[in-house]
């Protein structure tokens, strides 16, 4: 006879207590800050409301990982994390030099290689309407010191 409280997807249970105990640590450790309110937030703001989502979060995820069944894990897929993980050190390396229109046009072209269906009328669509979105974003309305273009 196995036991009601025993969880029956053992994974999702210890996540969901990892999790809990996140939100417990940014709870007390947070409590130094002021939190202000939503109109004026102080510097504990945000770090507490992450806490008690990531406690709110985790106690769902043990509680539901009591009644549901064991799952599968999918094995990994190499091709998706290859293409964005190399996008993003192409644009890590690149910005100095590239400027901000060239290296967000090159993240979007090379992040889309992971999937083997890509149409590439709208992928450069969208890397030339992210590039303009970012320039407009972090260099006009932000005021960053990020060169747009090539040196």
């Amino acid at each position: 006879m196995s036991n009601p409280l025993q969880p029956k997807n053992r994974q999702d249970f210890y996540g969901g207590l990892f999790f809990v105990g996140l939100g417990i640590f940014g709870v007390v450790f947070g409590k130094g800050y002021t939190m202000g309110s939503i109109s004026r937030m102080g510097p504990g703001y945000l770090p507490m409301l992450l806490s008690y989502g990531l406690i709110i979060i985790g106690a769902m995820i043990a509680i539901r990982a009591i009644w549901q069944g064991e799952s599968r894990i999918d094995p990994g897929y190499w091709r998706p994390m290859v293409f964005v993980l190399g996008s993003i050190l192409v644009f890590a390396l690149l910005i100095p030099r590239g400027g901000l229109v060239l290296s967000t046009l090159l993240v979007t072209i090379i992040s889309s290689f992971w999937a083997r269906e890509t149409l590439w009328r709208n992928t450069i669509g969208l890397g030339i309407l992210m590039a303009l979105s970012t320039a407009l974003v972090f260099i006009k309305l932000l005021g960053l010191p990020i060169s747009v273009w090539p040196k």
